[in-house]
């Protein structure tokens, strides 16, 4: 048995996008944590299921999970 580590990648829901108002370059800074973790040898990534933010609901970009986790795999090879 072997332990393995994921990584939680940014996608807006706790504000972690908040200072990218272009929601393309939000896209692209959640693309490159993704690409990094994958780089440093992680075995997953991870993305909340959720379509608010915290800790109160704002306009924020927030990235829906699965058609991002769809979209990271495409940019990713190895990372689950």
């Amino acid at each position: 048995m072997t332990m393995k580590f994921g990584v939680m990648v940014p996608q807006g829901w706790r504000m972690d996008l908040a200072d990218i108002p272009d929601p393309v370059q939000a896209y692209e800074a959640m693309t490159s944590v993704a690409q990094e973790a994958e780089a440093l040898g992680f075995d997953s990534i991870w993305l909340f299921d959720h379509f608010h933010t915290i800790p109160v609901p704002s306009q924020e970009v927030t990235f829906e999970c699965w058609t991002s986790t769809a979209a990271l795999a495409r940019d990713t090879k190895r990372v689950r």
